[in-house]
């Protein structure tokens, strides 16, 4: 049998990226567990990132589960076939950055600059993956009003990890200037299309989100919150594409939260202008532990068999402990409520594996759990 595991660690609210988490593959012999599994370009397991999010105060036991959470399945029971490293799925960010006149006002351009500019070049956000677009600019206008123009990024899609793509990022940043209205109804529209085009090119198996930045309430286009708001709700209700709505000072917090629960991320992001650099680089960071850490792909199995979705089960092991738990399956993500679990994106033809949110806080907040997926076993119910 094949064991592959992952070992989670944060680094405080800089936190790590998810990462290419596939581990070698190693006999399950003597020498293999003294000396430990080793990841992807011989890094040891423990030292591997896995990428963290943002938990919530409270946290609950994520393996409770109807049948009372009796200790988790062993990858050596007769049952078992394999097991892997649980892989979280890429994330991709389409941010789509306000340049208009009045971004020029108390720093705020500098402050946006400077905050994006380190975030492009963090370590900590190395392999996530970004798209770029100004408005209004270079066709993403009021004059327009163009949602197919808004929708092409300036600088396409490409790994933070990749030089040459933190060079476009940075390059482009530091081409612009602050000018013209706030079109912010083409802007949304254009990413979220963005967004839901690449979504479907991937087949919905990598993890899509955009990021508006706006410094001020609509002036051009559709003005109505609610016009400008339905993009994020058919993003989010449609192909599962969050919003996260940053509002620098001048944008009002009504329009950005109503942004942002329309997108899936509840309320909006405020930055004033005491410490806006610092406070957005914060922003940036917080929404990518945000996004990687409870969406994982689907198993390969073992070379030449096929994974059979009725016999997948997620182990978890507390940091610090040796005993695993096993989390239950749910229906969907409507079947979660406030209890823990997992779900599979689409049960006909499932992609990835997603926990419910109380039980991704609760992994989330443990610096030191392991996740590891099971094959071979009936799927234990939550």
């Amino acid at each position: 049998m094949l064991r592959r595991s992952l070992t989670r660690s944060a680094l405080g609210l800089l936190g790590v990226v998810f990462g290419a988490l596939a581990a070698q593959l190693a006999a399950c012999s003597p020498s293999a567990e003294d000396n430990g599994i080793e990841g992807a370009g011989g890094t040891s397991a423990a030292d591997t990132s896995s990428g963290s999010g943002v938990a919530g105060d409270d946290t609950i036991d994520p393996t409770t589960t109807s049948s009372g959470g009796d200790g988790g399945l062993d990858p050596d029971s007769a049952c078992a076939t394999s097991s892997e490293a649980a892989v979280l799925v890429p994330v991709n960010m389409f941010i789509a950055v306000d340049k208009s006149g009045s971004m020029s006002d108390s720093g705020k351009w500098d402050n946006a600059k400077a905050a994006f500019n380190s975030f492009f070049q963090d370590p900590a956000a190395s392999e996530l993956r970004v798209a770029l677009r100004f408005w209004p600019d270079d066709g993403c206008d009021g004059n327009a009003c163009d949602i197919n123009v808004c929708a092409q990024p300036q600088v396409g899609v490409g790994p933070l990890s990749d030089p040459n793509q933190v060079s476009a990022l940075v390059g482009l940043f530091n081409s612009k200037t602050p000018n013209g209205g706030t079109p912010t109804w083409a802007a949304l529209g254009g990413a979220t299309k963005w967004a839901k085009d690449y979504s479907a090119q991937t087949g919905g198996t990598e993890k899509v989100v955009v990021i508006l930045v706006t410094d001020g309430e609509p002036t051009e286009c559709d003005t109505s919150i609610s016009g400008i708001a339905s993009f994020a709700d058919d993003a989010w209700q449609n192909a599962q594409i969050a919003t996260f709505a940053v509002g620098l000072a001048g944008s009002n917090e009504t329009d950005m939260n109503t942004i942002a629960a329309a997108g899936g991320t509840t309320t909006g992001i405020f930055i004033g202008n005491g410490n806006a650099q610092q406070d957005l680089l914060n922003a940036l960071l917080a929404i990518q532990k945000s996004t990687v850490a409870c969406e994982f792909a689907m198993p390969q199995g073992d070379p030449g068999t096929n994974v059979d979705p009725t016999k997948i089960n997620v182990n978890y092991t507390p940091g610090g402990s040796d005993t695993a738990q096993t989390i239950g399956q749910v229906n969907d993500a409507a079947s979660c409520g406030s209890g823990a679990g997992w779900y599979y994106d689409d049960n006909n033809a499932p992609t990835k594996i997603i926990f419910c949110p109380a039980t991704c806080d609760s992994v989330q907040a443990d610096d030191g759990a392991k996740i590891e997926i099971l094959l071979g076993c009936d799927t234990k119910p939550a």
